[in-house]
């Protein structure tokens, strides 16, 4: 998708949040503005749809620094990175989250920011219904335009790049105290790439097109070589959002092909396992109506039991019921019938069921109260096993 939207946010929740929807294909801006704090980015969710959101977080409070780092043994290296620096930090370095950048020779660009402040920015970003696909420290979003440095002013800041991993934001008053400093680290007088009018002899100020900050700060933004969500920030990877349907639509069809195949070799064992499973309920229930615990051939006990019973409307008619609740049984195996009592004057069958849970029993009744009007007892729950009595009357 070619429009973005970029959002740069403020150190603390009342500080004032920029935002930007720009058209990387079209190179031009879609919308602008600035919100007052961090709880309006909220507004924003709707804006940024299905668009990439990336992030620009203030160089205040990131630090950036250059340690000596030999390419030769640098994946063992990178994990002691921490403890190099440890010296140089003033905070615990448990509380902080090290992000190496960009490699200059022999020296690596990293970027250090505290759990604590990268927490909040994504806190905000998530309560306003935002996911960051990329944050970057805002002055290495500064192009450098193929000069050593880049300055760019903010509101009362400056963002000063000096190199492709280093930089940093000082108040408009403070560039001209801070530049004897920041040039004792060069040989020659740096060429900068100006996206500000800026007058000083000591730098060679290369003046880029005025632009609108924000505008500067995204197109830098996709080039920057850095991003703080890495390790445990890291963004779970994310699919177009026009592929998504067609990605369930994948998803299903193959399951369906391997359900398909797995038919077959299961549903003989399923078929045959569900069929022990009801015939072992079916002689349950033989032994509980014609008391008998002996069972050689359970259609022919039945047919025989029925044909005894035959003239006794009674007997004809609890064995219906039976024969009704066999569905219900069926649905529900985990419900079983601990006692059964027929009363042939009322034609109401009682029967005390347990079971593993109160759902259970409390679907085998809404699957035989089609048949049936049923009133349940109270239910009750002793050693993990659930019992009820239901008095059921053919509808």
């Amino acid at each position: 998708m070619s429009e973005r939207l970029f959002i740069r946010l403020g150190v603390t929740s009342s500080d004032p949040c920029s935002w930007l929807v720009w058209s990387e294909q079209e190179q031009e801006i879609i919308a602008s503005g600035e919100l007052a704090d961090a709880s309006a980015l909220q507004t924003l969710s709707e804006r940024a749809g299905n668009r990439p959101v990336d992030v620009l977080v203030p160089s205040d409070v990131v630090r950036l620094m250059q340690v000596n780092l030999p390419e030769k043994g640098q994946r063992q290296a990178l994990k002691a990175l921490p403890f190099l620096l440890e010296e140089s930090l003033a905070q615990n370095i448990e509380e902080l989250h090290f992000v190496p950048g960009a490699r200059e020779g022999d020296l690596l660009n990293v970027a250090i920011v505290a759990h604590e402040q990268l927490e909040q920015w994504l806190a905000w970003l998530t309560e306003a219904g935002l996911t960051a696909r990329k944050l970057v420290p805002d002055c290495l979003a500064v192009p450098l335009a193929g000069c050593q440095w880049g300055l760019l002013q903010v509101a009362n800041q400056y963002l000063l790049r000096t190199g492709e991993g280093a930089g940093v934001a000082v108040g408009k008053d403070w560039l001209g105290m801070m530049l004897p400093q920041l040039l004792e680290q060069t040989e020659t007088k740096p060429s900068v790439a100006c996206y500000t009018e800026f007058d000083d002899e000591r730098l060679d100020c290369q003046l880029q097109t005025l632009e609108l900050p924000m505008l500067v700060l995204a197109k830098g933004h996709l080039q920057s070589p850095l991003n703080l969500l890495t390790g445990r920030y890291k963004p779970r990877k994310e699919y177009n959002a026009q592929l998504q349907p067609w990605k369930k639509v994948a998803a299903i069809a193959v399951a369906v092909f391997v359900l398909g195949l797995a038919n077959k070799g299961l549903g003989i064992y399923r078929y045959s396992s569900e069929a022990e499973q009801l015939k072992a309920q079916s002689e349950a229930i033989y032994r509980q109506v014609a008391g008998s615990s002996r069972i050689v051939n359970l259609r022919s006990q039945l047919d025989s039991t029925l044909r005894s019973l035959q003239g006794s409307g009674s007997g004809a008619e609890l064995f219906n019921m039976l024969q009704q609740l066999q569905q219900s049984f069926s649905q529900v195996p985990e419900l079983k019938p601990e006692s059964l009592r027929f009363d042939g004057s009322r034609s109401e069958l009682r029967m005390q069921v347990s079971a593993k849970s109160y759902e259970q029993i409390d679907k085998f009744r809404q699957i035989a109260a089609s048949s049936f009007i049923i009133d349940a007892g109270a239910m009750n729950n002793n050693d993990g096993a659930v019992t009820s009595t239901l008095t059921l009357r053919s509808k």
